[in-house]
C-alpha cells in the first residue's frame, strides 16, 4: 500500500531520521533507518496492527510504502502523529522569530519538527521495562520479546520484529532478564490498552493533568512514567514537560540561564505557543549535543524521578 502526504513547509525527513538514529535500536522509540531511509515500525492505534513503513522524501510530498494493513487513515494519522506532519510549518517557524533562543536551537537542528514514540502503548511497555535498568539491557529485553512474541513485518527486504499486541502480550508469563513484577506491570499495560485507557486521541482530549492522573492509576505507573507516556507517547503538540530535569537544563543552556528554575521555564513557555512540546524536544536535543546530557547532576536527578515514579504494586 502507498499512501502520499503533503510535506510541511520546512520540514526534514533527514532531520527526523537523524534524531531516531541517537537511540538504541528496540528502545521503544518507533524508528529503524534502512539504507538512508525512515522507516517505522510499530503497532497501530486501537486494533494493535504490526505494520512497517518506509518513507520517502519528495519535492513536495512523503510517500509511505506500507506493509502490515491497509488501514489508510490508521497509518496516515499516527505517522502524522508522530512526525508532527499536520502543522503549518510557517507557524512553527515564527516560535522562533518571537523567541531568538528558540530560533537558534531551531537553525542548530534545521528541518525538525519532532519526532515521537509510536503510542502510549508503546510509551507505557518500554517504560515498564527499562525501570532500574540500562537501556542496553532494557532494549535488548524488549528486541526479545518482540522476536518471541510479536510478530515479523517485512518491508524493502529487511524483517522488523515489532512487540507484542495487548492480547498477546498478556499470555506472556515470563520473561528473562525481567522480574515478575515488571513483567505482571506489562500485564497492566496490556488491559489498559485493551479497555482503551492508554488511547493517543482519548489522553490528548483529557488534557495533561487529568491524563496524568488517569495514567497514575496504572500498577507500576508513577509521576515520572505518566508524563512520559503522556507527553512522549500520545505525543502532544503544546503540552509542557516539567518533570524532566534535562529539558529545563537544556532551556537554561541555551538561554544562558545559570540555575535555571521552573518559574522561569514555564513563564518563557509562553511564547512557544502552540509548540511548546516541540520546543521542550528541541531543548533536550541541545543539552545532548552540548554535552551536557551526561552531567552526574542530571542523571542523578532523572534517576530519582525514575526510581520516584515506580509507584509499589
Amino acid at each position: 500500500m502507498r499512501i502520499t502526504l503533503t510535506k510541511p513547509h520546512g520540514f526534514s525527513l533527514s532531520a527526523a531520521s537523524s534524531f531516531y538514529e541517537s537511540f538504541v535500536p528496540g528502545s521503544g522509540m518507533a524508528a529503524a533507518n534502512v539504507a538512508g531511509a525512515l522507516t517505522l515500525a510499530f503497532r497501530l492505534d486501537r486494533s494493535f496492527d504490526a505494520v512497517a513503513v518506509s518513507l520517502e522524501e519528495r519535492e513536495s510530498t512523503i510517500v509511505l510504502e506500507v506493509a502490515g494493513t491497509n488501514d489508510v487513515a490508521a497509518v496516515q494519522n499516527q505517522v502524522t502523529r508522530i512526525l508532527g506532519l499536520d502543522v503549518d510549518g510557517e507557524s512553527w517557524r515564527a516560535v522562533g522569530v518571537r523567541d531568538p533562543v528558540v530560533g537558534r536551537v531551531q537553525a542548530e537542528f534545521p528541518g525538525f519538527f519532532t519526532a515521537a514514540k509510536s503510542s502510549p502503548y508503546d510509551a507505557a511497555a518500554w517504560a515498564m521495562i527499562v525501570t532500574r535498568l540500562p537501556m542496553q539491557a532494557a532494549a535488548k529485553i524488549k528486541l526479545q520479546i518482540a522476536r518471541e512474541h510479536g510478530d515479523a513485518v517485512t518491508i524493502g527486504g529487511r524483517v522488523h520484529h515489532i512487540f507484542p499486541s495487548p492480547s498477546a502480550l498478556l499470555r506472556v508469563e515470563k520473561v528473562a532478564g525481567l522480574a515478575d513484577e515488571k513483567v505482571a506491570r506489562l500485564h497492566e499495560i496490556a488491559r489498559a490498552a485493551l479497555d482503551g485507557h492508554l488511547d493517543a486521541e482519548r489522553l490528548r482530549a483529557m488534557g495533561p493533568a487529568a491524563a496524568l492522573a488517569t495514567l497514575q492509576r496504572l500498577r507500576g505507573v508513577g509521576p515520572w512514567t505518566a508524563s512520559h507516556i503522556f507527553y512522549r507517547g500520545a505525543a502532544p503538540i503544546d503540552e509542557l514537560p516539567t518533570i524532566e530535569p534535562r529539558v529545563l537544563a537544556g532551556w537554561g543552556h541555551a538561554a544562558g540561564v545559570v540555575a535555571p528554575t521552573e518559574e522561569a521555564f514555564v513563564a518563557a513557555s509562553e511564547a512557544w505557543r502552540p509548540f511548546r512540546m516541540w520546543v521542550a524536544i528541541l531543548f533536550a536535543r541541545h543539552l545532548g549535543r552540548s554535552g551536557g546530557w551526561n552531567n552526574p547532576g542530571l542523571a542523578k536527578a532523572r534517576a530519582k524521578a525514575i526510581r520516584a515514579s515506580a509507584a509499589s504494586p
